[in-house]
């Protein structure tokens, strides 16, 4: 899928809604947060579907 690219940005949620609109590569997209997440949080975008993106609350991972 064309916005398969998307997959693993983030950016900060600046919304108290669980639903939003981002810009990206000049493009508006619509998402969904899964699970909870507040307002200066980072989201990352961990899905995309014909409906909109799939983002949930940012958590840091080491990678070896």
């Amino acid at each position: 899928m064309l916005d398969d690219r998307l997959i693993g940005m983030t950016f900060i949620n600046t919304s108290e809604f669980s639903t939003g609109t981002i810009e990206q590569y000049g493009v508006y997209y619509h998402y969904v947060i899964d699970g909870p997440a507040q307002v200066g949080d980072t989201l990352e975008i961990v899905g995309a579907t014909p409906l909109g993106l799939i983002v949930r609350r940012h958590e840091s991972r080491l990678t070896y």
